[in-house]
């Protein structure tokens, strides 16, 4: 089918699913309530060019969308009209026409869950290789003639919307025309009722905190997370490390300020900073991720309940002031970025010196960290994981006060956002570059979650500022960023040990996209603006 936006994909999707089907013989392992079926086909559009020079095509059409029950195999077929200057000759490599795997999902050359020949993970469906779904069905198709190609796909064996991009290629020539055609199966549950619309289970292959792929020589991923408070101050810009970061929070501290608490789990990164003190919201992260705080100091209030947390096996405490964490803390005189650094803000630290005070902390050991919930691969297509009835959102605005406000802007050859933040050194938003790799960061998801942030009776700093607190327990609304798409919807979290669950307006469980996630926990008198 041509590109269409996610409303009109899903409900054409639907009408074809729920129309008069013709029914498909399920497999054996199903039950018997379960019933496989094949909607309406889409017919050829008009009008369409010829004889355009070299190698063409256009779609000319299709067999209809099915709705499969687990496991089961049913013959798709895709036209395409032949609308350039040359032949296509099954026999000749450079003429041949071909059906490959196309983007958004799973990715251009890259293998499906719905078929394949068997490798590279992908089923035993008779298709040419695991990245060539079809081949040209007659010896030539000539210009101004139509190849209809033929090919199974498989229904994986867990309910949920699966898609596989098409576009034609001259094998070892060139690709042709990516008009945006996609095949969508929608995987029904084994007593035969149908999944959410836009429903996709959640990678368990994954990191919990970042949703990209285990893999051989990587970390363990059942050591702890480390959570490091980092300022967000101008003199304390550009940050280090914080791009491989698995998350980051931006909080709110005193006097409408903030500070990050950067998570770090995947990754190591040789140098982190500038670190600061704790605030309240560390007792209500750190637990999730199974992890170790690590700070510069804190109020006596703050540093009682932190060592109650630790001695309760809550998380561990890196205070720097303690005997066994002080060694993971250096201080500087410039920055990675070449800046002269002053205190407070040129303490810094590393991953691997974190890891060796955890060790001597007791907390070495190894611990499962709870998954957020992620998609399974960065290219799918953008309305799935409980994106249905998302609108497209590319500029993103977080009004933060006193000159902090926070800008995104999506990139959709990426698929990730670059964040800037106003800079009043430079009376402008500067891109935020991590000045420990040179790299700008880019997030693949950027989460707004509306709560009650409450000014406690703590006083921070030497001004008087009172210091706040934020509830991250119970429910309340939320807005996603994913895809360049934006999702509303409501949060929900039992305990502070407990990961938060994101559901959409319509009822979805959202996942997000594997990559670095931006969480901004702000008042529910604000608002997010996007465009």
């Amino acid at each position: 089918m041509r590109l269409l936006s996610v409303t009109t994909v899903i409900a054409l999707v639907l009408a074809m699913l729920l129309s008069t089907v013709t029914s498909v013989q399920p497999a054996a392992a199903n039950t018997a309530t379960c019933t496989s079926t094949v909607g309406a086909g889409i017919p050829p559009p008009t009008g369409l060019p010829a004889g355009i020079p070299g190698f063409h095509a256009t779609w000319y059409g299709q067999s209809g969308y099915m709705s499969l029950c687990p496991g089961d195999t049913q013959l798709a077929t895709v036209a395409y009209y032949n609308t350039g200057s040359n032949g296509w000759v099954a026999s000749r490599m450079g003429e041949a026409a071909l059906l490959g795997t196309n983007g958004p999902e799973p990715g251009i050359d890259q293998p499906s869950i719905l078929g394949g020949d068997g490798t590279n993970g992908s089923p035993t469906t008779q298709w040419p290789r695991y990245n060539r779904v079809a081949v040209q069905p007659a010896d030539y198709v000539g210009p101004g003639q139509v190849a209809w190609f033929q090919f199974t796909v498989q229904a994986p064996m867990t309910p949920g919307v699966y898609v596989v991009g098409l576009r034609p290629v001259i094998e070892g020539a060139q690709w042709m025309e990516d008009i945006g055609v996609f095949w969508v199966v929608w995987v029904r549950k084994p007593d035969g009722t149908m999944p959410p619309p836009s429903y996709r289970p959640a990678c368990t292959t994954c990191w919990p905190l970042n949703g990209l792929q285990n893999a051989t020589g990587q970390p363990n991923p059942a050591r702890r997370a480390l959570n490091v408070r980092i300022d967000d101050a101008p003199a304390a810009r550009p940050h280090t490390g914080t791009a491989q970061a698995d998350i980051v929070f931006e909080t709110l501290v005193e006097a409408g300020i903030t500070r990050y608490e950067a998570i770090f789990h995947s990754q190591d990164p040789a140098k982190i900073g500038s670190v600061r003190s704790a605030r309240l919201s560390d007792r209500e992260i750190t637990p999730m991720v199974r992890g170790a705080l690590a700070f510069s100091g804190a109020t006596t209030d703050e540093t009682k309940f932190i060592q109650a947390d630790a001695a309760a096996g809550n998380y561990i405490d890196l205070n720097a002031n303690w005997p066994y964490a002080s060694p993971a803390y250096f201080r500087v005189t410039q920055d990675d970025a070449g800046n002269p650094r002053v205190s407070p803000y040129n303490e810094y630290t590393t991953s691997n010196l974190l890891r060796d005070a955890t060790n001597r902390a007791g907390g070495g050991g190894p611990v499962t960290i709870p998954s957020w919930g992620f998609l399974d691969s960065v290219n799918h297509i953008d309305w799935a994981g409980g994106f249905y009835g998302s609108v497209f959102a590319n500029n993103i605005t977080i009004p933060y006060q006193h000159q902090n406000e926070v800008h995104y802007t999506y990139d959709a050859a990426t698929r990730t956002y670059a964040r800037y933040q106003f800079d009043p050194n430079f009376g402008r938003f500067v891109r935020e570059v991590d000045a420990l790799t040179n790299t700008p960061i880019a997030a693949r998801n950027i989460i707004a979650l509306y709560t009650d942030v409450v000014t406690t009776a703590i006083v921070e700093d030497n001004l008087g500022s009172l210091g706040v607190n934020v509830r991250t327990t119970g429910t309340g609304y939320m807005t996603i960023f994913r895809d360049g798409r934006r999702q509303d919807g409501t949060w929900s979290r039992g305990t502070v040990f407990d990961p938060w669950t994101f559901v959409s307006n319509s009822g979805e469980e959202i996942l997000l996209s594997p990559g670095q996630t931006w969480v901004h926990m702000i008042p529910t008198t604000w608002s997010v603006p996007s465009n």
